[in-house]
């Protein structure tokens, strides 16, 4: 069984949270401002730092999958392979990650990736690496 992780997008600060930065480990319950809830089915991840207004991250799971580099490919990631550039996304036709290419074209990922894909950012950090938006 694979392990259910994210990493999470900070649009207010433009910060992006590793999945270890988001366990906080090493850090007293005092020290931890980041917060993860599942409601009605949908993760939420908040940071509290300032109490008063606490800002929501954007959640982002693991695919499961690695890069040819073994770099762990996480959803709004961007990776290239021999075709082209694809943003990796949640597919809710078919209940799982799919790739979407510049061209427009849709893809299945899974364990080949990590024989000829190389992860080359995410759309918060690097949206110039795409040719289109979803």
């Amino acid at each position: 069984m694979r392990e259910i992780k994210f990493k999470a997008w900070d649009d207010e600060n433009k910060i992006m949270y590793s999945p270890d930065e988001l366990e906080q480990q090493g850090a007293s319950e005092l020290e931890k401002t980041i917060y993860g809830y599942l409601s009605f089915g949908t993760v939420l991840i908040y940071d509290f730092k300032n109490p008063d207004e606490p800002v929501e991250l954007v959640p982002l799971q693991s695919t499961g999958w690695y890069d040819n580099e073994q770099n762990e490919i996480f959803e709004a990631d961007i990776v290239e392979g021999d075709n082209g550039i694809y943003q990796i996304m949640w597919s809710e036709e078919i209940a799982g990650f799919v790739l979407i290419g510049n061209d427009g074209s849709i893809a299945m990922g899974g364990p080949y990736m990590s024989e000829t894909f190389k992860l080359k950012g995410n759309i918060y950090q690097n949206p110039e690496l795409l040719d289109f938006s979803i």
